[in-house]
């Protein structure tokens, strides 16, 4: 079968979820995709992907509704090969997007939040005032990162604002009423997303995703013990790769 075809199908029956996932359910994390595809067991820490681009999409994963977060696994193969060294290019891009985008939106949102309607997992006045709380806190935890940015060179510190930003994206879009403004979060995140992960594409060698770890993927999934051929319940110690 063509590899494209096959890759097709897995991604077909990959569901993404919320937290870390269940490989043998076909669930999990965009994360643990990445590190499925890559062939490193189940996690969401793979040593082949950006820290900057994890920091930033686990918490995009997990604050997206069910459909939108389909719209991640695309990137899955995208973000292979994207620990190359890069993250102080990509660190520029996401303190420009989150700079010019994200923080003025966030702030109209935010003088907006006393008339939102909290998500259904907050829901009611306190819950409303947690959101309010919560989003005015990480707003202003973007804003002191941000304002470091061009001092403060320590190891993480792009990765702090990429999370902050993922939670604050989230926390906006889950809290508002508005089907457009949701939308207009979740698109401006995939877009950044996006330009995490072309930084270094042009020079970067694109990372192969085989076809035996790609037949292991689907043992898993079909229930089977990868390499019997026959359809077995996978025992609970039993890992992609």
């Amino acid at each position: 079968m063509n590899l494209d075809l096959r890759l097709q199908r897995v991604f077909d029956r990959v569901e993404l979820v919320s937290g870390i996932g269940t490989p043998d359910l076909g669930q999990m994390c965009v994360m643990a995709f990445v590190a499925a595809l890559a062939g490193e067991g189940h996690t969401d820490a793979p040593s082949c992907a950006s820290q900057l681009i994890r920091a930033f999409a686990i918490p995009l994963n997990d604050h997206m509704p069910r459909e939108a977060r389909q719209r991640l696994k695309p990137f899955a193969p995208r973000i292979l090969g994207t620990n190359d060294g890069l993250d102080a290019a990509r660190a520029e891009v996401l303190r420009q997007v989150v700079a010019e985008e994200i923080l003025p939106r966030t702030l109209e949102h935010r003088q907006a939040a006393p008339g939102a309607a909290a998500p259904q997992w907050r829901a009611g006045p306190l819950g409303r005032l947690w959101l309010r709380l919560c989003r005015r806190e990480l707003h202003n935890r973007i804003a002191r990162l941000l304002a470091q940015a061009g001092h403060d060179h320590r190891p993480g510190h792009a990765d702090d604002l990429a999370s902050a930003a993922g939670r604050l994206i989230g926390l906006c879009a889950r809290s508002t009423t508005d089907a457009r403004e949701a939308e207009w979060y979740w698109s401006r995140a995939i877009g950044l997303l996006d330009r995490l992960c072309d930084v270094g594409a042009e020079r970067r060698r694109e990372p192969e995703v085989r076809a035996d770890r790609l037949e292991r993927f689907e043992a898993i999934l079909d229930g089977r013990r990868p390499g019997s051929g026959t359809h077995a319940v996978a025992p609970p110690a039993l890992r992609l790769f």
